[in-house]
């Protein structure tokens, strides 16, 4: 076998030969290229054929490494499909016991093409018979998890390198040239997308027989359950002798099945379906009921397994998330612990949120528990026959509680259920831990939540199990993320916002990382470092703290400015002088804007004040960090007995772009100091009303920005319309509105939240 040294010499000395005898152009910097018109171009293999032979010769790399990597491409590229998989296995000798990093993937991932294509030279194999020997060659020595890494980098599709392949062709096309660096890109995003289209359709098959050969896996487990059955599917390490432990999803969405990427990590994976769903996700079933008892009973049967060793974890993301709450309260004997993404909690988050219900709980209840999506157009976004039986409903004059005839076109006995309760009453209660279950909860906890939307349910678990068992082995992550985010590992931008870089966390891979800590031994990940950990944005930072509420941070309270002047309003250090109201009026029976999209973007050139009023602070004289949620008393006078109130909290730049800071929260102000019982406002008469947003954001506001409040109330067509009138919201109509909505805001009213770091 040739020595990896010996053969990086003898490259080196011919490039170095064939260096010297180039011509004086050859040291240029940029290389001429004429790209063709698209990558499917008929001409596009040749001229990028032509570009890397051009490189070749000069291309120099002080990193042997780096070095080999990208001489492996240009090789493969050039047509030397022989010289590029020496290339690869010097390179895979060199990192050979080192961190499986970028590097050692790309020449495995190489290697294999590279192999294949010698294959088909030397060998005369036709191009599949040869890739799978490469594949067979390269990947089944690898360990469980490097084999996965590799087989998902492999199936990254060839689409998503024809877009920056033809940007890059239109940027250079235009210019006539490129340097070495970019052109070198260019080979590597050419290479991508080519060899890509020649193994794409490869990969199921070869996919399929490396993971028979590496893990056991049951698809049709039925495990019995007091008055029923609930089916699973199972997936554990084949090459495993040891007994292992276990980690439970208990789900009703069969897209939720991660049981394979548990057995990556050296984990029996097993996936449980709620009583009534099976694997194929056919069944109806009835959500909350008896989920915490079920799981508990697999956890039970799990443990008596020979591959068990009798040690189950349960992890889980919204309804799954709610699983896990449902079943640690039960306390069964084999849970260790629980890791939870931003997970559900009936009653609080879903159906309704600050007690106002959400048109999306009929197509919850329609795709998740009759597992009856309705069918859009075959060119129309998913969420465009929703958005029109919303507007169907915003148009017509039913009450609330025909929300399922408008929408599903039929009666829903789990929605007219639902719609029974309102309030926090003991029907949502039974479904969450007690004051005594959560004292009781003594595994370690780990949560996940985002600052757009995915914190409510994650906030609530958080609270009250702190609340009810202060020294409880909790851990809360808190992030710019949605609910999408946060499960699918962060992208670079969300919405319109560039995340900082600190922020881009793989955080289901985390969970993971905690998983092995906990039941493995390893170190606790950096980033969990203490109960509470929150991503400061603009920041870059990450911050540590025992607790939510901090009592070194400081509160900054800013006053509404009430007197009478145009919008907006001012936010004032103290209370303003001189009396009068800031005044907002709110016609309910317009439904003129039904057509008009309301804004879902996080950075924004313009504040959309639809149906508001806003108030905005001077500017801050030097960098202000803030964290927590917005507290805040309005000292209001209402014309109505109750109002649907929407708070949103923005920084407005120096620049005049406007950044939200947390997911815009709606509240019932008759539930503002409680959930369980409803008090009604006192109509024309002047009162307080203490609030708490269900929301946590962190942000370092810079030096000349504002802090913008919006106040809006909620006239919107995806949601329950509150008008005021007393009744059960439910039963109310647009006929019960009869004049516009006002609220008057005296001097007394504001609004507060934490600042400063620990």
């Amino acid at each position: 076998m040739r020595h990896p040294k010996s053969t990086i010499s003898r490259v080196r000395r011919v490039f170095t030969r064939v260096i010297l005898a180039l011509p004086a152009w050859a040291w240029g910097a940029d290389f001429g290229f004429r790209p063709p018109r698209d990558p499917d171009d008929a001409t596009a293999a040749a001229l990028m054929l032509d570009l890397a032979q051009r490189i070749l010769p000069v291309y120099q790399e002080a990193d042997t490494d780096v070095f080999l990597a990208n001489l492996t491409a240009l090789q493969i590229v050039s047509g030397a499909y022989r010289a590029a998989s020496d290339s690869s296995g010097s390179l895979r000798s060199r990192r050979k016991g080192k961190p499986f990093d970028d590097l050692v993937q790309r020449a495995i991932l190489d290697g294999i093409y590279a192999r294949a294509r010698a294959l088909v030279a030397d060998a005369r194999l036709g191009f599949a018979e040869a890739y799978a020997r490469a594949f067979q060659e390269l990947v089944s020595p690898l360990d469980n998890a490097q084999a996965q890494a590799i087989m998902a980098r492999l199936e990254i599709p060839a689409a998503v390198y024809r877009e920056p392949l033809r940007q890059a062709f239109d940027l250079w096309r235009a210019k006539g040239s490129l340097p070495e660096a970019d052109a070198l890109a260019l080979v590597r995003t050419w290479h991508s997308y080519q060899s890509r289209r020649s193994f794409g359709a490869l990969l199921p098959e070869l996919f399929a027989a490396e993971n028979r050969a590496r893990y056991v896996a049951e698809t049709d487990v039925r495990i019995p359950v007091r008055g029923g059955v609930i089916f699973a599917s199972l997936v554990r390490p084949g090459r495993a002798s040891d007994a292992l432990p276990t980690l439970l999803r208990f789900t009703l969405d069969p897209a939720e099945d991660d049981a394979q990427r548990s057995a990556v990590k050296g984990y029996v994976g097993v996936t449980a379906y709620v009583r009534g769903r099976t694997p194929d996700g056919k069944g109806a079933v009835w959500p909350f009921i008896r989920d915490g008892e079920d799981a508990a009973a697999v956890i039970d049967w799990i443990a008596q397994q020979a591959w068990s060793d009798g040690r189950v974890c349960m992890l889980g993301d919204g309804y799954s998330g709610y699983a896990a709450w449902a079943a640690a309260r039960l306390r069964p004997a084999a849970l260790k612990a629980i890791a939870t993404i931003a997970p559900m909690a009936p009653g609080i988050d879903f159906p309704m949120a600050g007690q106002i219900f959400r048109n999306a709980m009929v197509r919850w209840a329609q795709e998740h528990t009759n597992a009856e999506p309705l069918r859009a157009a075959i060119d129309a976004e998913p969420d465009a026959p929703w958005q029109a039986l919303d507007a169907r409903w915003y148009r017509g004059n039913r009450p609330y509680w025909d929300i399922d005839r408008v929408l599903i076109g039929k009666r829903s006995r789990l929605i007219r259920t639902w719609l029974t309760h309102p309030s926090h009453d003991r029907y949502w209660q039974k479904f969450l831990p007690s004051a005594q279950q959560f004292a009781r909860i003594d595994i370690p906890v780990l949560s996940f939540a985002g600052y757009y939307g995915a914190d409510a349910g994650a906030l609530y678990f958080h609270h009250e199990h702190l609340r009810n068992q202060p020294q409880a082995d909790t851990t809360l992550l808190l992030g710019p993320y949605d609910a999408a985010s946060i499960r699918l590992g962060t992208a670079p931008t969300l919405r319109g916002y560039t995340l900082d870089p600190v922020a881009r966390v793989d955080l289901p891979e985390l969970r993971y990382q905690w998983f092995d800590h906990i039941l493995k031994g390893t170190n606790k990940p950096s980033l969990l470092m203490d109960r509470v950990n929150y991503q400061v944005m603009g920041a870059d930072q990450w911050r540590h703290v025992p607790t939510l509420d901090a009592p070194q941070h400081t509160g900054l309270r800013l006053y509404l400015d009430t007197r009478e002047r145009d919008d907006p309003h001012r936010l004032l250090p103290s209370p303003s002088e001189g009396g009068g109201s800031a005044r907002l009026s709110v016609d309910l029976v317009d439904r003129r804007d039904v057509r008009d999209p309301w804004p879902d973007a996080l950075r924004v050139k313009q504040l959309p004040t639809r149906n508001g009023i806003s108030f905005v602070s001077d500017p801050l004289s030097e960098d202000t960090e803030i964290f927590g949620s917005l507290r805040g008393v309005f000292d209001i006078t209402p014309s109505r007995q109750d109002v649907d109130f929407n708070i949103s909290l923005y920084e407005q730049t120096e620049s005049g772009e406007y950044q939200l800071l947390f997911d815009s929260y709606d509240f019932r102000a008759s539930y503002a100091g409680h959930r369980v019982r409803r008090r009604l406002l006192r109509a024309g008469e002047r009162q307080l009303l203490s609030f708490t947003t269900e929301r946590v954001t962190a942000c370092r506001l810079a030096a000349g920005s504002r802090i913008v409040l919006l106040i809006s109330l909620n006239r919107r067509p995806d949601r329950q319309i509150n008008y005021g009138s007393g009744k059960d919201v439910n039963s109310e109509t647009i006929a019960d509105a009869k004049w516009p909505v006002r609220v008057r805001w005296h001097a007394r009213s504001y609004v507060e939240i934490q600042t400063g770091k620990s």
